[in-house]
């Protein structure tokens, strides 16, 4: 009988499950895009031509969804990449020097 080996799943790539390409968040992003387009399109539409709102709409939606769905700072997704960095920005950037207040004070003997 043939030995079995285990070999464990690879988890450093996120699983493609939007049509193979795209990965659950990626796929949200995108109707996310498609989301927008079709608000901008409903309230262009009342006061443009149909045509024009569709072309109009179309660039807002495909900003998002394509910038965030697609590209990456610093090999991480650019909506993670902006929380990172807002969570950073958030932070105090003092740092507390406690070990100079004790020599101001006198100690009693």
């Amino acid at each position: 009988m043939p030995k079995q080996y285990i070999v464990s799943a690879d988890t450093s790539e996120k699983e493609k499950v939007v049509g193979g390409i795209f990965t659950i968040a990626q796929g949200l992003w995108l109707a996310l895009g498609v989301v927008i387009s079709c608000a901008v399109f409903l309230l262009l539409g009342q006061f443009i031509p149909p045509a024009v709102a569709l072309i109009l709409a179309l660039i807002p939606g495909a900003a998002v969804g394509l910038l965030f769905a697609l590209y990456k700072k610093y090999d991480i997704p650019l909506a993670t990449y902006l929380m990172y960095k807002h969570r950073f920005n958030k932070k105090s950037k003092r740092i507390g020097n406690t070990a100079s207040s004790n020599y101001d004070k006198q100690i009693p003997l």
